[in-house]
């Protein structure tokens, strides 16, 4: 009897675990879809136009077969593909990129739910393993940083990615309390789960840096270094791709033709870099208030710079804690590790425009919740209380936060408000009263921009696209003309002026203007202002051939077929085009 009753209640107590812990596993799932469910309906903006909506590789994904194209593709295949996959299911409608994105956020809140009790289990007292995932989890799920990441489309490049970094150490994890061939599944489905991080994001290098302190940590050093030499092989492997990737980045040509500034020698970006990491990046991990898309990020010029000296103080301090508690407390190194390699390791190597951007330090978010987790599960009699407190600020501030996120009036307006000295918000912001059908407004913007940066091409550009809508010809070309002068090497200030040509019947001057935007760079836009051009001289084949070639140009988009289906039509008729 006695052994019954002994046995009885250990297996009812077990079954109970399982179901406390299933309980537990969803609830950071549904705290991350609930935190970020008003961005369910937001716009595209931003980098979204460009990257996904004007990509031909995302629109012209027509059919499944095309899937091998984005194995070809040397940065980002997979980040591409879940695009084009969303784009051939759903179209282009943003809630549907959104809703992958928050999707995407809630498993990664489980992963690290997952990845904490692991953790926990290996480290830490039995009492502790299920209030240090949930307060891990938790706190990954709502912290307000992480909001460029999942509610700007094309942030979730990060999440994404982290998705697959979070399942690779998941399943080290896994394999390193496994025994026989399990063992050997757990590291292939690992490596597999590696390799997608990688094509989902080059941040992903750090990995298995990450994964050989783990290593370390467990004691296994002979794993560790074998570890260590993979982001060597992978730059070897890769090494023509990295300099060019370097190069076009470091030289920024497309932006420095439109005026704006050359990226910062390698040297000042890593040290401004280091500073950054320190007082936006760890400091915002900490108090996350003041977040901004776009902050004034002032180089450092010197190594005697106080806030460079205090963050390399700082940043040793941490490394010196990791190194120092990793007999005592193993998992404290390890979310120190975790913590700091995505920003510090991934981007301070690689010049970039922007020196900052807050999606860049989700995968250290990993870290950072493992280490207020640690903390906050110390004195258990306070932990439920304590975390209350902090998800219930931070999941507030986190839905403050999504709402700027809107669409790009309410993207901009906030970036203007916060760093006013900056000539590119202002831009952006004047083309967001643009398509909300402000141009006074739009027109204030750009010459608060211009105040700012009289060489800012695509301002002068888009102040002749309103003159020119307006009939005030004049202020049109002379506006268009400073573009050209300012930025020979861009096509679209010829593209207006072969616009603006066409509308003071001078077909002849419009041809050698988008002839001159062509030789510069071909486009949709280009070849079908060319066919307006010759349609106008009449030269009806050679308008034809333009437009059919703007149809290959351009990507597979209803409104694009649209005006190409327009022209084509009244190509048919023999009517003006207007």
């Amino acid at each position: 009897m006695k052994r019954t009753r002994l046995r009885a209640p250990a297996e009812g107590s077990q079954s109970l675990k399982s179901k406390h812990i299933a309980l537990l596993t969803l609830l950071p799932f549904l705290v991350a879809l609930a935190v970020y469910a008003n961005t369910a309906h937001h716009a595209f903006v931003f980098d979204d136009f460009e990257i996904i909506l004007d990509n031909p590789l995302i629109g012209n994904f027509d059919r499944l077969s095309k899937f091998a194209l984005f194995l070809q593709e040397p940065w980002r295949s997979v980040t591409q593909l879940s695009y084009a996959m969303t784009r051939y299911f759903f179209g282009f409608d943003p809630k549907f990129y959104h809703g992958l994105n928050i999707l995407v956020h809630g498993l990664n809140s489980v992963l690290v739910y997952f990845i904490a009790l692991v953790l926990a289990k290996r480290w830490l007292p039995a009492d502790r393993h299920c209030h240090f995932a949930l307060a891990a989890s938790l706190i990954f799920a709502v912290h307000p940083l992480h909001s460029e990441a999942v509610a700007y489309i094309w942030g979730g490049s990060s999440s994404l990615c982290a998705f697959f970094y979070f399942s690779t150490i998941l399943l080290v994890l896994i394999g390193q309390t496994s025994n026989g061939r399990r063992r050997h599944i757990w590291q292939l489905l690992a490596l597999l789960s590696g390799v997608l991080a990688w094509r989902a994001k080059e941040e992903a290098i750090t990995l298995p840096i990450v994964i050989s302190g783990l290593f370390v940590l467990t004691g296994s050093w002979r794993i560790a270094a074998g570890m260590l030499a993979i982001p060597v092989l992978l730059v070897a492997s890769k090494w023509a791709d990295l300099g060019r990737l370097y190069t076009r980045t470091m030289e920024n040509q497309a932006l420095v033709a439109a005026g704006l500034e050359r990226t910062l020698p390698p040297d000042v970006y890593f040290l401004t870099h280091l500073k950054e990491s320190v007082f936006y990046y760890l400091y915002r991990f900490v108090f996350p208030l003041d977040l901004n898309a776009e902050p004034q990020v002032e180089p450092v010029k010197h190594l005697l710079d106080p806030l460079l000296v205090l963050s390399v103080l700082i940043l040793g301090g941490l490394v010196l804690w990791g190194v120092s508690t990793a007999r005592k407390n193993p998992i404290v190194s390890f979310a120190i590790l975790t913590l700091l390699m995505s920003p510090l390791i991934s981007y301070a190597v690689m010049p970039l425009a922007d020196v900052v951007a807050e999606h860049r330090v989700y995968i250290a978010g990993l870290g950072f919740s493992l280490l207020t987790a640690w903390f906050v599960t110390r004195k258990l009699r306070f932990t439920f209380v304590t975390l209350s407190a902090i998800s219930l600020v931070m999941g507030v501030l986190t839905i403050e936060r999504n709402k700027i996120w809107k669409n790009s009036l309410t993207l901009w307006k906030d970036v203007v408000a916060k760093s006013p000295r900056l000539a590119r918000p202002h831009v952006n912001l004047a083309v967001a009263y643009e398509a909300h059908g402000r141009p006074d407004a739009a027109l204030a913007e750009y010459r608060q921009a211009l105040s700012i940066n009289p060489r800012l091409s695509p301002a002068y550009v888009n102040m002749g696209a309103i003159y020119l809508l307006r009939n005030e010809l004049t202020d049109c070309e002379n506006a268009l003309r400073k573009a050209a002068e300012l930025s020979p090497s861009l096509p679209a200030p010829y593209i207006h002026l072969a616009i603006l040509s066409t509308r003071k019947n001078s077909p002849h001057e419009a041809l050698d203007f988008v002839d001159k935007a062509i030789s510069l760079g071909d486009s949709f836009v280009a070849r079908l202002t060319r066919g307006d051009v010759l349609y106008q001289m009449g030269r009806y084949d050679e308008a034809l051939h333009e437009y059919d070639r703007a149809a290959r140009l351009g990507p597979n988009l209803p409104e694009v077929r649209a005006k190409i289906d327009a022209r084509l039509k009244r190509l048919g008729k023999g009517g003006p085009i207007r």
